[in-house]
């Protein structure tokens, strides 16, 4: 029962992250219309139409083993930091109207549920981020008699 408490939060992340890039990768002409009607150049939204689906694969194929768990906890972090941020300066009017390039059931959620979402999956990473630091204290400690 430990253990799959300790992996259910990894499994969530990479069920996350697969999810949202195969969405964008689904239909990548929509993600590339609503991409452009992004508040942000041309050019970055033709690097982010390709960026974003790489990077939310390899972060969850960073989670799947062992050897690269904690990079992909990182990186996990990083990115639901700044996609939390995002959401957060739409929520508080940085922009006058923003579409949301995400696909699939995340994209139709109102920026106020996108906001809780991100923010429970932020929770879940530091979750999974303590579980891990704990086990790697338990294992780096010597043993004492």
């Amino acid at each position: 029962m430990r253990t799959f408490i300790k992996s259910l939060p990894i499994a969530l992340l990479v069920l996350l992250f697969v999810y949202a890039a195969a969405s964008k990768l689904s239909d990548v002409g929509a993600f590339r219309r609503e991409l452009y009607r992004q508040p942000f150049p041309r050019g970055v939204s033709d690097v982010l139409l390709y960026l974003l689906p790489f990077a939310e694969l390899a972060t969850a194929a960073l989670l799947l083993f062992n050897r690269t768990l904690l990079a992909g906890l990182k990186t996990a972090l990083s990115l639901l930091i700044l996609f939390t941020g995002y959401v957060a300066l739409v929520k508080l009017g940085y922009w006058a109207q923003v579409p949301c390039s995400c696909g699939g059931i995340l994209g139709r959620m109102s920026w106020t549920a996108h906001l809780i979402f991100n923010c429970c999956f932020l929770a879940v990473n530091l979750v999974a981020l303590r579980f891990y630091f704990n086990d790697y204290r338990l294992v780096s400690k010597p043993y004492r008699k």
